[in-house]
């Protein structure tokens, strides 16, 4: 294992192993645990090899003829378990000698060496450099004929020219160690090619963070390669791969710094399919982020696909964040991202990747989803009416559960209906526990009278007619006048113009919800069979989309809750530490990166434990409770953070707040603190609770951190507190 070929010596990235296990030599296997040591002395016993065991800890050397060490390799590996074939090491000799050391930095996983003797044709298209790159566009999401820049996609060929497919190539890649190497091979080819190509706009680049070991060293050569290129720095858009396991966050944090030391961007590739996607967006702050195609697909019909990327688009557009929606392969994909803020799209429905890059895509236009007039109702008993109305049914709940908003998912039904009946009003009428009820949306037609919030007492109504509808039953009325109808039912329908109408249930098992109501106010009507059908299949998805949207509002209310109590403190029900460190790291970016400049005012109560002691800790509680309500008075902006840092501690965070606003701000902490007049009968400065306060400001930049504001304001309070407290001490950065 100590014969290597490598591609260039400058950087271990770009160094290719070949090992020669198949050669005559001894074989050195280290085992984690005596157990696994004797599995694979079973093994070898059984099968008449010799092996030497080794004195200090689990392990065996053996000789290997010509092609034995790789199949030895694979038999003992049959009898261990998967942890075990990771944490087995292996080293190859060749020929008859001890290992010296530096033999050891060959040392790898068993799982490897096996994986590694199986790679021969990877290492051959590395050493041979078998691979170009395609380019797919991504493309303005409002008009689709703008590129905005493309994708670059490494391929790989085999010895006649063929596509080997790249999973196949990144599994093994990955388990036989060679990830650095072909991720290398991607970028710096990819770069190459788009040069070649002489290609506009932007360049996204993917690659693998666990694949990169020292970014300021193994980056050199891509960064070179960006220079030769001509390429602008602020057209490269790295991609970091969200699926990728990220153990060591710190890691990909310097990595990325690295890049945007140089002026490149950076993108959260396939969020939606990792381990960790919003804590990743609120740690790595990208410039872009990539929806995963898993959630495109479909999301105009699937429900929990469109809440979430919904989510992920409104928090995206609240950061300042561009989406680049992956995998668009129909125009209602494309219409849906359109309508919820998608940035930029990218998919097969636009163009496919190729080798050589497409320079112009298609304008594609709105898609209006087609509307069914009602004449094609005049179907009925044709043959293919049933598969119509089906159409029908499909297109109108698509629509209407593009939201999991109530009233958003309302005021869809009431206009869909009424656009596909072509009626003049359409309502939806909910009831109230008492059987009392209000019309909550309605969709009107031209000149046609508002009943909007119109609200109904009918005392009668749930010995008359709930049971009625609680079956399912439906009431359609072709002429009000002629319908046999009480004198007040009548009088309330000729008050509203209603010539006619059509009522169905909105059942939710036995709950009656509500009611789906549409009237004729221009004249008569007389309702087919076909449209009370019709009519009743849609109440019934409109039910399921409504029970759905409350069982999601319920679900955000609780969610809400728990972030509250998880964010809050306590006793003071001001933030609590965890809240205000995670701001901090998060406003601590945000300011940087705007160069904005962000405060901070460290609070405490002043002979705080004398207070205790004298008064006791439920006094304390709650004078930390006044004191906690009293800054938040003090501070008023939104934007503002104020948190219980410890004990008596407080913590206040001012973001884009200069240093002559933080100070007004304090002073207004101490003079709110003041006006509470609580009595403190052991304090030295004052016979009432005062606050010492430190307060320091910046605009953030490297090298510094968070932890030096933070370290600032806490040098202000000291000394405040040994100036003689209840005073404020601006610290300045130099």
């Amino acid at each position: 294992m100590n014969q290597k070929s490598c591609i260039h010596k400058t950087c271990a990235c770009l160094e290719v192993m070949q090992y020669k296990t198949e050669e005559v030599g001894r074989l050195f296997l280290w085992f984690p645990i005596p157990h696994t040591l004797k599995k694979a002395t079973s093994y070898l016993n059984k099968s008449a090899v010799e092996y030497e065991l080794m004195q200090e800890r689990s392990g065996l050397s053996l000789n290997c003829q010509h092609g034995q060490a790789q199949k030895l390799a694979r038999n003992i590996a049959q009898f261990m378990a998967p942890r075990e074939l990771k944490e087995t090491q292996v080293l190859f000799i060749r020929g008859e000698i001890q290992p010296r050391i530096q033999d050891f930095s060959d040392m790898v996983s068993l799982q490897r060496f096996i994986k590694f003797g199986q790679s021969d044709w990877l290492v051959e298209m590395l050493v041979q450099e078998r691979f170009t790159s395609y380019f797919q566009p991504i493309v303005s999401i409002e008009d689709t004929s703008k590129i905005y820049g493309y994708e670059s996609l490494l391929r790989g060929f085999d010895c006649q020219g063929n596509l080997i497919p790249l999973e196949l190539i990144f599994e093994l890649a990955t388990e036989a160690g060679l990830l650095p190497q072909l991720d290398q091979m991607a970028r710096l080819n990819g770069i190459n090619q788009f040069s070649h190509h002489q290609l506009h706009g932007h360049i996204f680049i993917n690659f693998a963070p666990t694949a990169v070991y020292d970014p300021a060293f193994c980056l050199h050569h891509t960064v070179e390669a960006i220079d030769a290129a001509g390429i602008a720095h602020e057209r490269v858009v790295f991609e970091v791969v969200e699926s990728d396991n990220l153990d060591d966050l710190e890691h990909l944090k310097t990595l990325l710094q690295c890049y945007r030391s140089q002026g490149f961007l950076i993108a959260l590739d396939d969020l939606g399919s990792g381990y960790s996607s919003l804590n990743l967006l609120h740690e790595l702050c990208p410039d872009f982020i990539k929806l995963d195609i898993g959630l495109i697909r479909n999301v105009h019909k699937n429900q929990y696909k469109a809440a979430i990327t919904a989510k992920l688009l409104e928090i995206a557009q609240n950061l300042n964040i561009q989406t680049v929606a992956e995998g668009i392969e129909c125009i209602e994909e494309l219409n849906w991202l359109r309508q919820h803020g998608a940035t930029l799209a990218q998919g097969y429905l636009i163009a496919k990747p190729n080798a050589v890059p497409v320079t112009t895509t298609p304008q594609l236009q709105t898609h209006k989803s087609t509307a069914i007039l009602a004449s094609s109702l005049c179907l009925e008993g044709s043959v293919g009416y049933q598969n119509q109305c089906e159409r029908i049914v499909a297109a109108v709940t698509g629509r209407i559960r593009q939201s999991l908003n109530l009233n958003e998912i309302l005021q869809t039904t009431a206009d869909e209906v009424r656009q596909l009946f072509e009626v003049d009003r359409v309502l939806i009428y909910q009831f109230e526990p008492d059987w009392s009820g209000f019309v909550a949306v309605e969709s009107l037609a031209s000149g046609c009278m508002s009943i909007l919030g119109f609200h109904i007492v009918d005392t009668c109504f749930q010995t008359t007619h709930a049971s009625y509808y609680k079956e399912g039953n439906t009431r359609a009325i072709e002429d009000i006048e002629n319908a046999g109808l009480a004198s007040c039912h009548l009088d309330l329908l000729q008050s509203l113009q209603v010539r006619a109408n059509l009522v169905v249930p909105i059942l939710q098992k036995e709950r009656l919800w509500g009611l789906l109501i549409a009237h004729q106010c221009s004249d008569t009507r007389l309702w087919r069979q076909s449209e009370i059908n019709l009519f009743n299949q849609l109440a019934t998805q409109a039910a399921i989309a409504i029970q759905q949207s409350e069982l999601y509002q319920q679900l955000q209310q609780a969610n809400q809750e728990l972030q509250r109590l998880a964010c809050s403190d306590g006793l003071t029900q001001v933030a609590n530490r965890r809240c205000f460190d995670d701001t901090l790291k998060a406003q601590w970016q945000r300011s940087r990166k705007q160069q904005a400049p962000l405060s901070l005012i460290l609070c405490d109560v002043d002979y705080f434990k004398l207070y205790n002691d004298s008064l006791g800790h439920l006094a304390g509680d709650d004078a930390l409770r006044q004191v906690a309500q009293a800054i938040s008075h003090a501070v008023k902006s939104a934007g503002n953070l104020v948190a219980r840092y410890g004990g008596e501690e407080f913590a206040v965070l001012l973001p884009d707040t200069e240093i002559e606003q933080a100070m007004a701000i304090a002073t207004q902490i101490q003079r709110h603190v003041s006006a509470l007049q609580l009595l403190h009968p052991k304090s030295v400065c004052s016979e009432f609770i005062t606050l010492s306060l430190g307060l320091t400001s910046i605009i953030p930049h490297e090298p510094l951190s968070d932890t030096a504001l933070i370290a600032a304001a806490d040098q202000g309070l000291y000394q405040a507190k040994a100036k003689g407290r209840n005073c404020v001490v601006f610290i300045n950065f130099i």
